[in-house]
């Protein structure tokens, strides 16, 4: 309800453009650990849920707050990761600045602080533009302003792009949504086999005490000793199998607790994805750093890690034939080659 009231519509008519809908989000405050109580709704949520159904999305950065505000990289992190194929970083009213070194300033902090949130050796382009003049026509623009206004003729087109771009972005969602489940899913199956093994082990052991157990039992009565050896060995194998028992069980507990530690679930990860890891894979590090706080939860959600259901490799591979067979011949699809 809160959203709602600070929501308005307006509808315009005279423009040459139909079928177009831009939303304009309110400007980001200081710390990111506000957003609720300055608001009064999930602010980083709602730029979530606009961004992923947005053709477009623009982040606009003023010369006095370059990225330096904390919502800004909170927003960046958790509501835009993921969406670097419809992100436009734009440094905004470039014309404000009177000094070259204060622009070279200006632009610097932005960069270094996009640095931090966005997992990419090198960063996405960020247009530098200015506001528009009431007719450009008739004006004589200085030569320092003639690429801020051709960059924000650029951006311009970006947005007119956007019907166009829809299924596109449509297809990219699809692919970055395969590729996030076929992580999720090959780090699961890898802790449910980690666990399942350490369970058969347990097993195992609580077999041999009673295996031993019975052998010593039937060899009693086999020699024909007293049946004091064989009560004996019923209750020593009884007693030892009981306390082997409880102390698996606990083991396994405590097992079960270090694998669902961010730093065991990153171990995880770093064995799976051995060699993206040591190429410095930007995309694989990307999707491990959006499923990594959502993961455990993920596997608290069943009673226990011995419950948590298998992945085949058939199943893995399904996913994988998607991403390497299927999304390459939708977008083949959607922009096909035209033929002379």
């Amino acid at each position: 309800p809160t959203l709602i009231h600070h929501t308005q519509l307006k509808v315009r008519k005279d423009i040459r453009n139909t079928n177009f809908m831009l939303v304009d989000s309110p400007g980001m405050i200081d710390s990111p650990h506000q957003d609720r109580q300055d608001r009064g709704y999930d602010f980083a949520g709602v730029v979530k849920w606009m961004a992923e159904r947005a053709d477009v999305v623009l982040l606009f950065f003023d010369p006095d707050k370059p990225g330096t505000t904390g919502e800004t990289l909170s927003v960046l992190l958790h509501s835009l990761a993921g969406m670097d194929h419809k992100l436009l970083i734009i440094l905004n009213k470039a014309d404000q600045f009177r000094k070259i070194h204060d622009f070279a300033r200006a632009y610097g902090s932005l960069c270094w602080n996009l640095s931090k949130v966005i997992p990419r050796k090198d960063l996405p382009r960020v247009f530098t533009m200015c506001l528009p003049v009431s007719d450009e026509t008739d004006v004589d623009i200085p030569p320092g302003l003639a690429d801020l206004h051709q960059t924000r003729h650029d951006v311009v087109a970006e947005v007119m792009k956007a019907p166009k771009r829809r299924i596109d972005n449509l297809i990219t969602h699809l692919h970055d949504s395969v590729h996030l489940l076929l992580m999720h899913a090959t780090l699961v199956e890898d802790v449910r086999r980690r666990f399942q093994r350490r369970w058969w082990q347990s097993r195992m052991q609580e077999f041999a005490g009673v295996g031993v157990g019975g052998g010593m039992t039937a060899f009693g009565l086999y020699m024909d000793l007293p049946m004091q050896f064989a009560g004996g060995a019923v209750g020593a194998t009884i007693l030892g199998v009981g306390g082997l028992t409880w102390y698996n069980t606990v083991q396994l507990q405590n097992v079960e607790k270090q694998m669902l530690t961010p730093a065991q679930l990153s171990s995880i990860f770093q064995q799976c994805y051995a060699r993206e890891v040591s190429e410095a894979d930007e995309f694989t590090a990307s999707l491990w750093q959006r499923i990594r706080d959502s993961l455990p939860l993920s596997l608290q959600q069943h009673d226990g890690l011995s419950s948590l259901p298998s992945t085949s490799k058939s199943e893995l591979k399904q996913l994988q034939n998607i991403v390497d067979e299927d999304i390459p011949a939708l977008r083949r699809l959607a922009s096909p080659t035209k033929v002379d």
